[in-house]
């Protein structure tokens, strides 16, 4: 039988109110900080204690995701260096011939947006298809509109709700969860692909027939392409980046490595093409070290939010709390899902539902990351309650809170895109809203049949 305690109530009392942050479109770092004083106020009993405790909790979270920081750091710096010497130029170069038709333009640059975004993140590659290909998708009978919601549906929805390859937003939720990064990823696939198809699908049907109305307000751009300078060793380094890549991803599947190890292997090539970038420019050394410098101070920028809420919702969970308070402390989250379990029926069909309402409340911020801690501990207790599975669970909350929050449907958060191709960013989620919906939707229907 699970005692509740007054720590047990003030933590919750501590998630009501970053619920209400949340509601009202407030940062929830603050509240966060609140709920980690206030729970080590009333467990220790001693202000010096909990002070202590402010520390080590965001220490302690820090160090669970380092390495996820640290991967898209070095992600992002290659991409820069690659997009100054004309590598996204040389690889995006040969489907232009390609670009012949709006239906054609939607599957081919969809399709390259997904997979840079799986290999590069989406905001490095929006910058890319949007500097290289805006012209051409516009000469195929595309507006700037539905070419902006292209790259956030592919990008910013499919390929980052998923984010297989560099793994950063399942790594937030696995660490949350206590399971290998791996395990979530396999249990989510199946999610993620009907949510993702049926987003992808009906978005289709709903850009063609756009595009179909406007036909006759087509105009004509010219690409900027050809002004950026391309090094004659460009060509060389973008066919070896990919290629480096390419080979990364069948190692992975044929040596089944995977977790942390799989990590290490992207990290290790991206470093390499990274300094392959830099050494055909002028002043590399200190090239090198500026790529870094950006590269880790965007990484930072992104993760330090999460870093601070990650702290709070990791004091539900046993093992972290014990790290952190000490032996004394509790399972918080755990017990109280428990405990009210007992008391509330729940089932598979109420959790999913929870986790899916979760998921859009705190994507309302414009951040898809900062709903996946809890989102993540939640599912460990539900699933721990119900005797379900976990993983998939936790699929469907990481999934809605990113296509939610992540640059689909808020309107701050498609800023990444609308800074590339501009367009009024409401215009953009509008057009969004209800395919991301239905794909939802959809998402929550599979995720019950597979509980």
């Amino acid at each position: 039988m699970v005692n509740i305690t007054t720590t047990h109530i003030v933590y919750l009392i501590s998630i009501f109110v970053i619920f209400l942050f949340m509601v009202f479109r407030k940062d929830i770092i603050l509240p966060c900080i609140a709920g980690i004083f206030a729970v080590a106020m009333s467990q220790t009993k001693n202000i010096l204690k909990s002070i202590e405790i402010l520390y080590s909790s965001v220490f302690v979270s820090g160090k669970e995701l380092w390495q996820v920081i640290l991967i898209i750091s070095l992600i992002i710096a290659m991409s820069h260096a690659l997009d100054d010497i004309g590598a996204d130029v040389v690889i995006t170069k040969p489907l232009l011939r390609f670009l012949s038709s709006p239906s054609k333009t939607f599957w081919i640059v969809g399709i390259v947006m997904m997979v840079l975004s799986f290999f590069l993140w989406p905001s490095p590659a929006v910058g890319l298809i949007g500097a290289v290909l805006i012209g051409p998708v516009l000469k195929s009978g595309f507006d700037e509109l539905s070419f902006a919601s292209l790259v956030t549906i592919f990008g910013f929805g499919a390929a980052l709700s998923g984010d297989f390859f560099i793994q950063g937003v399942p790594s937030v939720i696995a660490k949350t969860l206590g399971i290998p990064t791996s395990k979530l990823i396999l249990s989510s696939i199946p999610v993620w692909g009907v949510t993702s198809l049926a987003t992808i699908i009906f978005f289709y049907f709903v850009t063609m027939k756009k595009l179909k109305n406007n036909r006759g307000n087509k105009k004509i751009y010219g690409s900027n392409s050809s002004e950026k300078k391309i090094y004659k060793e460009s060509y060389i380094i973008s066919f070896v980046a990919v290629l480096f890549f390419a080979i990364d991803t069948f190692l992975m599947y044929i040596l089944k490595i995977k977790g942390n190890a799989a990590t290490a292997l992207i990290g290790g090539t991206a470093i390499i093409v990274l300094i392959a970038s830099t050494i055909v420019q002028k002043d590399f050394l200190n090239k090198t070290r500026d790529y870094l410098k950006n590269g880790f101070l965007s990484g930072i920028k992104t993760f330090a939010p999460i870093i601070l809420i990650s702290a709070f919702f990791f004091l539900g969970e046993l093992t972290t709390a014990k790290e952190v308070i000490g032996p004394d402390a509790k399972g918080y989250l755990m017990d109280l899902g428990i405990y009210l379990s007992k008391h509330i029926p729940l089932n598979k069909y109420t959790v999913a539902l929870m986790q899916l309402l979760i998921g859009i409340l705190t994507g309302l911020s414009g951040s898809g990351f900062s709903g996946l801690p809890l989102v993540g501990a939640l599912s460990k207790t539900f699933a721990h309650t119900l005797n379900i599975n976990s993983s998939i669970l936790a699929s469907l909350g990481e999934i809605t809170c990113i296509w939610v929050g992540g640059g689909t449907i808020i309107p701050w958060s498609v800023v990444p895109v609308t800074a590339v191709i501009k367009v009024d960013p409401d215009a953009i989620v509008k057009r969004n809203l209800l395919p991301v919906i239905i794909g939802l939707t959809c998402g929550y229907i599979a995720t019950v049949l597979l509980l």
